[in-house]
């Protein structure tokens, strides 16, 4: 007899993948989907007679999506979403920002005092002309603010490299410090307000139960040829029990005979 099911237990969504609708390389994958919803619509146009009974409504326009929330902030999720691809830095990486709170370090004289000049060693080699000023730090306060400058006057600091030599007087506490430098070891996403999603293959792949015998597993696979991520509304919560929705949108292509939106594949094999 022919594998033919009907009612299933759905087990999970075992994982999304995204791929270039030319070449077929994987964009995106997912494998911590949450609340995956499947969704179908159409516009209804109803037709009556004279008097304004109703004959029947005649369908059109069918639409679909798929809808879920990654458990996690994926960077390639959120990069499709803005319709641009993660940068991953090279050897010669990309420019970065810091911000450091480090100790004034400064000699001592023979009475235990310390004594000018002091200094503070930034953790990066700043990027030229990005450290602008050092603000010294008491009770988590900024107290006071010095210029930093090449070539310091009364008052000022100044920077060799990574070394920030404090202005005469200032020989204990801790500083504040913003700059640039260059990251070999980051990724980036920059979101222009230019680049939106493109047209993607999308397959979701779903395990299932048999209703009768539960250790039966069977493989299923909801497979659109062509989509693409709504960015219409997109909102990250930024916590560590925040999720990362998505929706794409399913679309048919005008390019083909046939009009499919989706199809759903159940196997009788759980792979």
């Amino acid at each position: 007899m022919a594998f033919n099911p009907n009612e299933l237990i759905l087990d999970k969504v075992r994982q999304l993948t995204a791929h270039d609708l030319e070449t077929g390389e994987i964009l995106l994958r997912l494998t911590q989907l949450e609340d995956p919803t499947l969704s179908t619509s159409a516009e209804g146009e109803d037709v009556t007679d004279a008097v304004g009974a109703l004959i029947t409504t005649m369908y059109r326009a069918k639409q679909a999506e798929f809808s879920a929330s990654n458990s996690l902030l994926s960077l390639d999720l959120a990069a499709a979403q803005y319709g641009t691809t993660k940068e991953v830095a090279g050897e010669d990486g990309f420019v970065d920002y810091a911000y450091e709170i480090l100790p004034i370090v400064a000699t001592k004289d023979e009475d235990g005092k310390p004594t000018d000049p002091a200094t503070v060693t930034l953790s990066h080699a700043p990027v030229e002309d990005s450290v602008g000023f050092v603000y010294v730090i008491e009770n988590n306060n900024i107290e006071a603010t010095y210029p930093v400058k090449t070539d310091a006057a009364e008052g000022e600091a100044s920077i060799d490299g990574s070394v920030i030599t404090m202005p005469t007087g200032v020989v204990t506490g801790k500083v504040y410090v913003e700059y640039n430098f260059m990251n070999k070891e980051a990724v980036k996403i920059v979101n222009s307000a230019e680049n939106f999603p493109t047209a993607v293959s999308v397959v979701i792949h779903a395990l299932f139960r048999d209703v009768c015998n539960e250790n039966k597993k069977y493989a299923g696979k909801i497979i659109c040829h062509k989509a693409k991520l709504d960015p219409s509304s997109l909102e990250l919560t930024l916590t560590s029990t925040g999720k990362h929705p998505f929706t794409f949108k399913m679309l048919k292509d005008y390019c083909s005979e046939d009009a499919e939106l989706f199809t759903i594949i159940v196997s009788g094999q759980d792979k």
